[in-house]
C-alpha cells in the first residue's frame, strides 16, 4: 500500500508509512533538513530576512535532494507586514520556482485577488496550503489550475471546505497536518468519505499526485 502523504507539516515525524513533508520556516531554521520539506519565507515573517540574504538561503535549499517545493509564501492581510514587502518576498520564490522548475506551496488570508493576479504572471505549480474556502472561491481558484491541500478543517462540518471539497479533482488534492495534533491518518479518513473512496484509494491517488509534483 502507498504510504500517507503528510504535504505541509511543522513536525519532524517519523512513521513508517507516512511521507512527512517538513515546513522550514527560513527565517528561524539555517540547517537544511535531510528528510522532505519545503522552504520559505512566511508573510508573517516578511520583514526578517533581506531579498539579498532570502535568495541566497533559497537557493541554498534548492541544491537540496530533499527540497519538495518552495514556500509557504503569499500574502495575508491579517499580519502587520506592508503588502509590498509581502508582495517582494512572494515574487522572490516564484520567480527562483519557474527558474528551478518546482512547485510553490501558498499561503492567503484574506488577498485571494492579489495572490491569484500575481501567481497568473508566473508558469509553475501553485499548491494552496490548509486550504478552506467555499464554493464559489474553489471554482474561480480551479478555473486558474491551481492545486490545494486540505487539513484539519475538512473535519469540521461547518467549514467552508466540507461544502466545497467535492468540487476539486482527486488529481488536484493532498491533504496535510499543517500545526495541528491531528493525525494525517484522521485527515484522510474524513477526506476519503467526502470523495467516495476507501483510504486505500485516496492513499493511491495521493501518492501519484506527489510523484507527479516531483516531476515537475
Amino acid at each position: 500500500m502507498r504510504p500517507y502523504i503528510d504535504l505541509h507539516t511543522h513536525q519532524q515525524h517519523l512513521e513508517t508509512d507516512v511521507i512527512s513533508v517538513y515546513n522550514c520556516l527560513l527565517h528561524e531554521d539555517t540547517d537544511i533538513p535531510d528528510i522532505p520539506f519545503t522552504a520559505g519565507l512566511h508573510p508573517w515573517y516578511a520583514d526578517q530576512l533581506s531579498l539579498d540574504d532570502l535568495s541566497e538561503a533559497l537557493d541554498r535549499c534548492l541544491n537540496s535532494p530533499n527540497l519538495i517545493a518552495l514556500g509557504e509564501t503569499g500574502f495575508d492581510k491579517v499580519c502587520k507586514i506592508p503588502m509590498q514587502v509581502q508582495l517582494d518576498v512572494f515574487e522572490l520564490h516564484l520567480k527562483k520556482a519557474v527558474k528551478r522548475r518546482f512547485p510553490v506551496i501558498l499561503h492567503c488570508v484574506r488577498a485571494w485577488d492579489e495572490l491569484i493576479e500575481i501567481s497568473t504572471n508566473y508558469q509553475t505549480t501553485k499548491i494552496l496550503h490548509g486550504y478552506n474556502g467555499g464554493i464559489e472561491l474553489t471554482k474561480r481558484l480551479l478555473q486558474q489550475g491551481f492545486l490545494f491541500s486540505v487539513g484539519k478543517g475538512i473535519l469540521n462540518p461547518a467549514s467552508k471546505i466540507h461544502k466545497s471539497i467535492h468540487l476539486i479533482p482527486i488529481s488536484s488534492i493532498f491533504c496535510e497536518t499543517d500545526n495541528s495534533a491531528i493525525s494525517i491518518q484522521t485527515i484522510y479518513k474524513e477526506a476519503s468519505t467526502k470523495f467516495q473512496l476507501t483510504e486505500e484509494d485516496l492513499r493511491n491517488r495521493i501518492f501519484e499526485n506527489f510523484t507527479q509534483l516531483r516531476r515537475t
